[in-house]
């Protein structure tokens, strides 16, 4: 990750913090690079608290339905 990557992710996380008043976030994604997918973390907090998000998340998260997102929004359109 080039240092402007990095500072523009920063910025980002920053923002997020004031915004919502958290005390910890987590940012993980991935890109493709030269046909090989690379993926980052970036941690924002105290690192305990940062460990303890990545568990939660790991232990909890759950693909989202597709299905039923589609149909919720179209109840939503109708009102």
């Amino acid at each position: 990750m080039s240092k402007r990557e990095l500072q523009s992710a920063r910025n980002i996380i920053g923002r997020f913090v004031e915004d919502c008043g958290a005390d910890a976030v987590v940012v993980l994604y991935s890109k493709v690079k030269r046909s090989k997918t690379e993926t980052y973390v970036i941690p924002f907090g105290n690192a305990h608290t940062c460990g303890a998000l990545i568990d939660y998340a790991y232990e909890y998260y759950e693909a989202p339905d597709l299905l039923n997102l589609e149909i919720e929004d179209k109840d939503e359109d109708d009102e």
